[in-house]
């Protein structure tokens, strides 16, 4: 193994473990509010994660780009929400 094989840090949003898993829209809210990331298992998506940016519910999509989080009937119903470690600031700005 070469020297700097052990220092190659994933830069996915969405590690293989999570800090809290299955909560629901009530719960993932104080941990937005806290500067949390999170996801939903329904998106199926690594790239697709949602956070607060200048006071607004944002979610950040696979193009790259965030967009204000319209809630659905099924975000506000879901309970599959999982708290993200925390993400590089490179990724979140």
């Amino acid at each position: 193994m070469q020297d700097n094989e052990d220092k190659i840090i994933s830069m996915s949003p969405t590690p293989s473990s999570f800090k809290r898993v299955n909560l629901d829209f009530s719960e993932v809210v104080k941990e937005i509010l806290e500067g949390k990331s999170v996801t939903k298992l329904e998106w199926q998506n690594k790239e697709i994660y949602g956070y607060l940016k200048d006071g607004k519910l944002t979610l950040h999509k696979p193009d790259g780009k965030d967009y204000v989080w319209r809630l659905s009937d099924g975000d506000l119903a879901g309970k599959d929400y999982i708290v993200l470690p925390e993400l590089p600031k490179a990724i979140i700005n």
